[in-house]
């Protein structure tokens, strides 16, 4: 399976570093406009520079597209409807137009379209989904994804930027439609908004909220769900997973106030780690030799997308 990355900034370099490091993928080469980084890097993992991404043609079998997003649905497309599989770095595009023309240009040509949505594949993430899966029901989620000011990404809000991650995640864990969404925000460095918070209602009465920032000095990345099952706290960065349930009623000890009190059971669940970007990988390369439908198709991309643009509206809405 030959392999090529489009793009070699920040995530594509480190597409590159996992491509070269996995059994089985062919590192071919890259694509990116500036030739001084794109040599660096070919020299590093030793694989080709290409000057374009339709250069691409019929030289590999799959592709990441790490590129700005803005440019996803033009290369995406190209890539697809020649039937290349494509791995594309989240957003999956910029307008609904450029994500169906993707969508549907890997439906015609049978290529394999997933979306780089990489909390989907951390190992605390995947724990929880297995745990709520079946008729366990979420009553309320919380996501917080807090981070520095950082001049890493300037051309789109926090919401794009950072909270897009856990409207996917929320998004893998609930299937009803949302039905309200509430936003405040504000923008500090004149970039988009760098501190939200979302509230949404599902049809089925649940409620999350979102927070995401790009403003705070702590970087925290925790996602919190009541459910039927108890209380289910996930910690993205350190890879764990804690529920806490209310075991038993206790009798206080002689001379207190009232009668009794709620026991607290803590289970801290094994999660065993391991990088997300790695099992991203993994996964794409496995459902293009194996088939299937991937974790993070463009489908459920598309809905986390339009949840996130619903989020803009009602910060417009609301300024």
């Amino acid at each position: 399976m030959r392999v090529a990355v489009v793009g070699s900034g920040n995530m594509g370099s480190n597409h590159l570093r996992v491509y070269s490091q996995l059994q089985g993928p062919e590192l071919v080469g890259l694509v990116d406009p500036d030739r001084n980084r794109a040599e660096a890097l070919a020299k590093q993992y030793g694989c080709q520079v290409f000057e374009r991404a339709e250069d691409l043609v019929g030289k590999v079998d799959a592709v990441t597209i790490a590129s700005p997003s803005v440019t996803h649905g033009e290369i995406g497309t190209l890539l697809l409807q020649n039937g290349i599989h494509c791995l594309v770095e989240k957003p999956l595009a910029v307008t609904e137009e450029q994500c169906q023309s993707l969508i549907s240009a890997a439906e015609k040509s049978g290529a394999v379209l997933m979306v780089g949505h990489i909390e989907r594949f951390n190992p605390a993430v995947e724990q929880l989904g297995q745990f709520l899966a079946g008729s366990h029901k979420i009553y309320a989620l919380d996501a917080r994804r807090m981070s520095a000011v950082s001049s890493r990404i300037t051309d789109v809000d926090v919401v794009m930027d950072l909270m897009i991650h856990d409207l996917d995640v929320a998004n893998g864990l609930i299937t009803d439609d949302v039905v309200s969404v509430q936003a405040q925000g504000i923008d500090v460095q004149g970039f988009g908004h760098d501190f939200v918070t979302a509230l949404v209602r599902y049809a089925g009465g649940m409620v999350a909220s979102f927070t995401a920032s790009r403003i705070t000095q702590n970087k925290i990345r925790q996602l919190h769900i009541t459910a039927d099952i108890g209380f289910v706290e996930a910690d993205y960065l350190r890879q764990e997973m804690m529920i806490y349930r209310q075991s038993r009623a206790s009798d206080l000890p002689s001379g207190s106030a009232g009668g009794y009190v709620m026991d607290l059971a803590m289970d801290r669940v094994y999660v065993r780690h391991s990088e997300p970007l790695v099992r991203e990988i993994s996964h794409f390369v496995e459902v293009v030799k194996n088939g299937g439908k991937p974790k993070t198709d463009g489908a459920s991309a598309l809905r986390s997308l339009r949840l996130a643009w619903a989020i803009q509206d009602a910060l417009k809405a609301g300024a």
